[in-house]
């Protein structure tokens, strides 16, 4: 055996150890420690002349469980194919000089993470920075010559710090106090915020000293230059209060030797990626007018130059739009959408007039299935993405423009795994609504070896957001319950996007509402079917998901056992201690908790919890500052209070992201899957 063999085969023993999870996976279906062979595709990037692309190979690390990255090469046709680095690093964030002769990218292969070239022609890379902070939002200017990116700088804290005598030489004192002044001192997944902010600077492709561009105690966002390479346009909120006052992004203008800067947006925002066209002469950017509610679809804006003539030029789309990439003629925009649980790249001519370019862009994501996933297109308008399926991870995609657009697939990086290895296969439906006209979409993940003519015991899962969607994706999480028997249902209830701007806005300042009656009318749709045994239903979903899994099971006691996993379970604590309250309270209430209670009360499931029957199990991430732990404990002691079987697992070493570690998904599903057999009796 191996050495990373043995190591697996420990890592399982100690998993299974550790949580007390029952073997129960038949040999040759889909399992945990397939997770380390799962090799995914991330980020491409096209040169230029579009015959290159470089592209993030994803995999995990069985000794360190993390993720690790690595750089490849392929041509266009996919005939010439190489790494470019190897090992268990990081590597990403590839971003192509105007020229094609050399890229820029990200690696941590020498401690933390810094910013570096890799030349072409020469094959050689060479490190252009070395500091404390990472640089992010890399982009060349016009000539190749300079970079700018974002970084981190650090300030010294204002807050308050008094005079206290010093311990003697040799005397042991607790260590000093932290002292916060910040309306958001912590964030979920960075711990608690440090003082500073990110800051834009420039620095020569060939290394040196880099330059700061912007001062002030402000956060600058997205950056990119203009044509002639004299100016630079970004993103930041500089509202009075910014803290307090978020999604107030505005676009400026800065002159880069001069440092002169003016405003270019006047209304309310937020306003993000600002692109000016390659004649100079307009500025696409994407954003809202900020009506103050949860969802507002995400718009794509044309403005002149100097800011003087604007129009929507998206008006009569119904998705939101992102990534946005003007085309090189001038004549139109590449853009990332979802659609019925799709993502696309769409293009947009300056008509307002849209088609699809290329669909089922997926991410490297280990987790639910998410929409997500990149695109790159070259100069000529060729097209590299990130392509998923629901029997397929990431994979290498492109689309020649030249032809009938069709989409040819590069890389078939686990052919062999999937070969050896029986996954559940995934089935599409639609239901009526039963509260109105709306139809909900949904997916049915069936166990290898389904057999129609048997009964299952099936498993309700809840997407979180509550402003995003699943869809026709590939998702080790949820195809781990499948191979333990499983039938799982996910659905797009009313809150999804993807199925425009009525829909998901149907819960603001109205959430959880009728999106239960569009859970329940999918679990009805799926029993109808025949092959469930409806003494064995379970229910379970994170964040969103498990607020709407608290929820629902105050509703009904249809299910015979829950999972609500990293919750809100009271608005009112939610709003004063989740990592971004002044967002949450601004836009997903009317008022503050203290102004109106009864609002916060009616949409809380704690609300609910003298109805619940259902045994619980709550897991929530030790670490996380989104749904705080005390959400869970909230609801755990009220469930206790009230006499029902319930059990509290809290993850080591996780914030909200629990999928971020593979053991920490492992242990996700075991427990998910142990508690639900534990109630098939």
């Amino acid at each position: 055996m191996t050495t990373l063999r043995l190591s697996s085969y420990i890592l399982a023993i100690f998993l299974m150890a550790t949580t007390q999870l029952k073997a129960q996976v038949p040999d040759g279906f889909f399992d945990y420690m397939d997770l380390f062979d799962l090799q995914m595709v991330g980020n491409p990037e096209i040169s230029p002349d579009g015959e290159t692309i470089i592209y993030e190979r994803h995999q995990f690390d069985v000794m360190t469980d993390s993720r690790l990255v690595n750089l490849w090469h392929t041509s266009f046709d996919g005939e010439t194919h190489y790494p470019i680095t190897s090992g268990t690093k990081y590597h990403g964030n590839v971003n192509w000089s105007p020229q094609g002769d050399k890229f820029a990218f990200t690696s941590n292969q020498d401690g933390s993470n810094q910013l570096y070239v890799y030349w072409v022609e020469s094959k050689t890379t060479a490190a252009l920075t070395n500091f404390t902070e990472s640089p992010s939002n890399i982009s060349w200017s016009p000539d190749g010559t300079q970079l700018l990116f974002s970084k981190f700088v650090p300030e010294s804290s204002k807050a308050i710090q008094p005079k206290i005598p010093t311990p003697p030489n040799g005397a042991e004192w607790e260590k000093g106090a932290d002292v916060i002044d910040k309306a958001v001192y912590r964030r979920d997944g960075g711990g608690y915020v440090q003082e500073g902010y990110s800051h834009i600077f420039v620095i020569s492709a060939e290394g040196g000293t880099a330059r700061q561009l912007t001062s002030g105690s402000h956060q600058f966002g997205s950056s990119s230059w203009t044509p002639d390479g004299k100016h630079i346009l970004y993103t930041v909120n500089k509202s009075e209060d910014a803290e307090v006052d978020p999604n107030n992004e505005q676009i400026f203008e800065q002159h880069i030797e001069t440092g002169v800067s003016k405003q270019l947006t006047s209304t309310r925002g937020p306003f993000y990626s600002p692109k000016v066209s390659p004649d100079g002469e307009h500025i696409a950017y994407t954003g809202f007018d900020d009506k103050f509610v949860g969802y507002q679809l995400t718009k794509l804006y044309l403005m002149s130059r100097d800011g003087a003539e604007l129009e929507i030029l998206s008006k009569g789309f119904a998705q939101d739009i992102s990534s946005i990439t003007w085309a090189k003629d001038g004549k139109s925009i590449y853009f990332r959408y979802d659609e019925e649980g799709n993502s696309k790249v769409g293009q947009i001519n300056l008509k307002g007039e849209v088609s699809t370019v290329a669909e089922n862009l997926g991410s490297p994501s280990i987790g639910r299935p998410y929409g997500g996933g990149t695109y790159s297109v070259s100069d000529k308008g060729k097209l590299a993405f990130s392509y998923v399926t629901t029997s397929t991870p990431a994979e290498l995609a492109v689309v020649s423009q030249k032809s009938t657009r069709e989409t040819k697939r590069l890389t078939n990086l686990n052919a062999n795994l999937l070969k050896s290895k029986k996954t559940g296969k995934v089935e599409e439906f639609w239901v009526e609504s039963s509260v109105d006209d709306f139809k909900v979409q949904g997916w049915i993940l069936t166990p290898p070896n389904f057999d129609p003519s048997k009964t299952y015991p099936m498993i309700l899962e809840i997407h979180g957001g509550p402003y995003t969607n699943y869809g026709s994706r590939f998702s080790p999480e949820l195809q781990f319950m499948a191979s333990r028997g499983y039938v799982v249902v996910y659905t797009n209830p009313r809150g999804s996007t993807s199925y425009g701007e009525d829909f998901a806005a149907y819960i603001n300042h109205n959430y959880p509402s009728e999106d239960y009656n569009d859970l329940m009318d999918a679990t009805d749709y799926v029993v109808d079917q025949g092959y469930i045994n409806t003494d064995q239903l379970y229910i379970t979903g994170g964040s969103g998901g498990g607020v709407l899994t608290a929820w629902s099971i105050g509703k009904t006691d249809r299910f015979k056992a829950s999972v609500v996993a990293k919750p809100v379970i009271n608005w009112y604590s939610f709003v004063l201690t989740a990592d971004g309250s002044p967002f949450f309270a601004k836009y997903w209430f009317k008022n503050k908790p203290w102004e109106n209670p009864e609002e916060y009360l009616k949409f809380s499931p704690i609300s609910l919890v003298g109805n619940v029957k259902t045994p619980t199990m709550l897991l929530t991430g030790q670490q996380d500052y989104r749904t705080p732990m005390s959400e869970t404990e909230q609801y755990y002691a009220a469930l206790k209070l009230q006499g029902i079987e319930a059990v509290m697992v809290r993850i080591a070493g996780s914030g909200h992201g629990i999928a971020g570690k593979p053991s920490n998904l492992f242990r996700k599903v075991g427990y998910i899957t142990s508690w639900f057999d534990k109630h098939k009796e």
